[in-house]
């Protein structure tokens, strides 16, 4: 008698986990993005009406997973997409992880290389998980699900820092922007005033968008208020750990945040940060 209830019970379990994943694969008209709650970092976890998923970044370490895991269905183990927007290890020290818990199918990453550990494991991931391997190029549009397109905004090759130093990561973040139908989201990884002035100048048409990824955690060496008002978001989120040693966001961000009118998150607060977009208007 107990072998028939333990049979009984597995397929029960079978036949929950069977539903399950039917339901998960039937589309959906929501196009969501999870504002992953990392700590001091940025992952951002964005799901198509189709289920097909993009991950831009890692976050600095494992903590990453807690949160996909939090994010995803548990028998979900696959990615479409890893974008990393720079190498630095706020963005990427959670890649090397993912990558050896999910099938990854493609990684874009910018054109600039990084001399640390955690790179370099992240690339011979990607080579061990034969995932397509793309550089970002301005201009690439990627198709996500019907009406759903990742656009490459801007990918610098790599630049000199800001007082003509060393190169700096930050100067070729990539720039992406979500968009489904009438609604968008801008990832602005941590770019710095100086690409923002230039994106002012060069593509400020392109700029707008109902969701802002805020740069840089919301640092003063990113963000202003004129870049702020040519975005005219509904919504901004910034990505940054409660208690940090570089004391961000910034005052100088958050008021001109303030000034230019537009609502601010933080997973500081909130935790992770899941938005909903039907194509018309974004929500949670």
């Amino acid at each position: 008698m107990k072998y028939r209830w333990g049979f009984i019970f597995l397929l029960l379990i079978f036949t929950v986990t069977t539903w399950l994943a039917v339901w998960y694969e039937t589309p959906s008209k929501y196009l969501t993005v999870d504002f992953l709650d990392v700590g001091q970092g940025d992952a951002i976890l964005i799901t198509a009406p189709n289920g097909n998923q993009v991950l831009i970044d890692g976050g600095p370490d494992r903590s990453v997973i807690r949160a996909l895991g939090q994010a995803m269905p548990f028998f979900d183990h696959s990615i479409d997409l890893v974008l990393e927007s720079h190498p630095d290890q706020d963005h990427i020290g959670g890649l090397p992880e993912v990558f050896d818990r999910y099938n990854v199918a493609g990684f874009i990453e910018p054109l600039f290389t990084a001399e640390t550990s955690v790179y370099k494991t992240l690339e011979q991931d990607v080579i061990k998980e034969k995932s397509s391997h793309l550089i970002a190029k301005r201009g690439t549009k990627i198709t996500l699900s019907p009406g759903v397109y990742l656009s490459i905004i801007e990918a610098h090759p790599a630049t000199w820092g800001p007082r003509g130093g060393k190169p700096d990561s930050n100067y070729s973040s990539i720039i992406a922007k979500l968009t489904y139908a009438s609604t968008s989201f801008l990832f602005m990884g941590d770019a710095s005033i100086k690409l923002e002035n230039q994106l002012l100048t060069a593509k400020s048409s392109d700029l707008k968008a109902t969701v802002l990824k805020v740069a840089h955690h919301g640092a003063k060496s990113s963000n202003s208020l004129a870049f702020f008002r040519a975005v005219k978001p509904e919504l901004a989120i910034i990505s940054v750990a409660e208690k940090n040693r570089y004391n961000h966001p910034s005052p100088e961000t958050i008021g001109w945040l303030k000034m230019a009118g537009i609502q601010t998150l933080q997973t500081k607060d909130l935790g992770t940060i899941k938005l909903k977009s039907d194509g018309i208007s974004v929500g949670f």
